[in-house]
């Protein structure tokens, strides 16, 4: 597990890109990948969250933060358990401490496209959408939709779409642990 707070100075340009990580995957790394260049960021914040309210209980932490840590390549690339250490179950609670903490620090939310069909479930997602800018990257099947039309400040960036997706990769195993029996 990442230990202490990350470093961060007033002016520079951090994206934000939470997840289970469940497991972590290329799909991760080319969101957060693209969002690093197109965005000239400084890092990418990968915080694996503790457990997403929306999904089935996650798989432990520890091999989460591992996944991550094999998908993030790169020195801007850092793999962190903060929303744990804050005590932060949510996107806005963690944006809200972050904020706090970090003054000064252009924080910016990454998102898959892929995360927009859900994103009116998320605790006080309007807080959220007017929170931060939020990059959201193209991910297949998933787009700029009509049901949510995107706040000052959002960003949608066209990239190549990168197939892979943590839902697919589980339904795998599972198949595959079944095979076997």
């Amino acid at each position: 597990m990442t230990r202490g707070l990350r470093r961060a100075y007033p002016g520079m340009r951090i994206g934000l890109f939470g997840g289970s990580f469940d497991p972590a995957h290329e799909g991760h790394a080319h969101v957060a990948e693209t969002a690093l260049k197109r965005l000239a960021l400084d890092q990418v914040w990968w915080l694996v969250s503790p457990q997403n309210p929306l999904k089935p209980k996650s798989s432990p932490i520890g091999e989460r933060i591992a996944s991550a840590r094999a998908m993030a390549r790169g020195r801007k690339m850092i793999v962190t358990d903060l929303e744990t250490q804050l005590g932060c179950a949510y996107t806005y609670q963690t944006i809200r401490a972050l904020k706090r903490r970090y003054r000064g620090v252009a924080f910016t939310l990454v998102m898959g496209a892929d995360n927009l069909s859900n994103f009116r479930k998320w605790r006080n997602w309007r807080e959220v959408a007017s929170a931060l800018p939020v990059a959201i990257v193209a991910r297949p099947g998933a787009g700029p939709s009509g049901r949510l039309s995107a706040p000052p400040g959002w960003i949608f960036l066209n990239a190549r779409l990168h197939p892979q997706s943590s839902s697919a990769i589980r339904a795998q195993a599972k198949l595959a642990s079944g095979a076997g029996k």
